[in-house]
């Protein structure tokens, strides 16, 4: 089946955050969007479709998850990931894999508690530390052999001064690394030796293309499983994030109580009856769409990191593994956080992540949205490089 994704659909006037919000955040309504981690790509057909037959039904009452859901979910994480979870291991975050991660973060941790995140970040994934009143401890990536990767030696002396928890993305938010096997297992290890909690968001884990598989938590071993709290979602991998859903994996029985007694308590256990629809679609028909969305944004990254190359030196492209993002490297335009910011988006009139948002680390970055038509990314590319070329002088 051929899918278009060279077509571009106009979303302004659909209250999209992404093309509807710039105004508000950036100061103008003309610049290219390509910040929110939505996207510019219609729905699988099967997707749309589920919806659709669901909205003909003119009763849109509450919502309850039925076998086919769980059925579906199993099924996706048994084929895709390798992953054969049981059904009572899974619990769920109608409002989506930050909320469920908020809220197991205060169910096992206390105000001033150590969690630990390796930076940069996911700025959420930071920001709900800090807002919990734990304190945060940073771990730094390192550059090593072409590509980030955890500093391993920083990771053990900070683990063993009383860290409680650990939050990780994987696949990696901004960078796009998709850790390996002996990377995650090495990680696990540290924190099962110094009894730290892992907490793994894997939101983006559908989203990587075949020669970076993605190793999924949950396959790392039952002592791990034990340990952990896995997220999942398929509002990245599908295009779903208007729909809010999340599914977590939690061995461990007595906190998975305790997990689903706060969504109880907050009322926030009946799923949107739009969401279970398009999640079973998208599980159990939309492979064969994601397959052909990863090799168009694949082609995305490989023609991004050749123009910036050939014509704008200035700006570096950090190899991107998975994820349709990419973290830039826009240390040579001798700007950085705050002022970056302006240039892109006041000079160029692109509106990127700005990289100081995911921490002091990404103070000469920016991240870039990559599944969007190729003629978006040429003419956010065209604006970029008639910056640049101005401020050459």
């Amino acid at each position: 089946m051929k899918f278009d994704f060279d077509t571009w659909i106009d979303r302004r006037g659909t209250a999209s955050f992404k093309w509807d919000a710039n105004g508000t955040y950036y100061g103008r309504d003309d610049v290219i969007p390509m910040w929110v981690a939505d996207m510019d790509f219609p729905c699988a057909p099967a997707v749309v479709d589920a919806v659709k037959r669901r909205a003909e039904h003119p009763i849109y009452g509450y919502g309850i998850r039925q076998q086919p859901y769980y059925d579906a979910v199993m099924g996706w994480l048994k084929r895709r990931h390798g992953f054969e979870v049981k059904q009572e291991h899974l619990a769920f975050a109608p409002p989506g894999v930050i909320y469920a991660m908020y809220v197991l973060l205060r169910l096992i941790t206390e105000p001033g508690d150590k969690v630990m995140i390796p930076m940069p970040n996911y700025d959420p994934l930071f920001g709900m530390v800090q807002e919990s009143g734990r304190t945060l401890v940073e771990t730094p990536l390192v550059w090593r052999e072409g590509r980030f990767t955890f500093d391993f030696v920083d990771l053990e002396t900070k683990a063993a001064n009383g860290v409680k928890a650990l939050l990780l993305s994987s696949p990696h938010n901004p960078t796009g690394r998709v850790w390996t096997r002996e990377e995650l297992r090495t990680l696990a290890d540290i924190c099962l030796r110094h009894d730290i909690f892992m907490m793994v968001d894997e939101i983006h884990c559908d989203f990587v293309p075949k020669e970076h598989p993605h190793v999924t938590f949950g396959t790392l071993g039952e002592d791990v499983l034990k340990r952990s709290m896995i997220c999942y979602s398929a509002n990245k991998g599908f295009n779903l994030g208007g729909l809010g859903m999340a599914t977590v994996v939690l061995a461990d029985g007595v906190l998975r109580e305790r997990f689903n007694g706060e969504m109880l308590a907050a009322q926030t256990r009946l799923d949107n009856i739009f969401g279970i629809e398009a999640l079973i679609a998208a599980y159990n028909e939309g492979e064969e769409w994601l397959d052909a969305a990863i090799d168009y944004v694949s082609e995305n990254k490989r023609h991004l990191e050749r123009v910036l190359r050939e014509r704008i030196p200035e700006i570096r492209m950090i190899p991107s593994e998975g994820t349709y993002l990419a973290w830039l490297d826009c240390g040579a335009l001798g700007l950085r956080g705050k002022e970056l910011e302006h240039f892109m988006v006041q000079k160029a009139g692109v509106a990127f992540c700005a990289g100081y948002e995911f921490g002091e680390a990404g103070e000469c970055f920016v991240r870039i949205n990559l599944a969007c038509p190729r003629c978006i990314l040429d003419e956010a590319l065209r604006r970029i490089e008639r910056a640049v070329k101005a401020r050459r002088g």
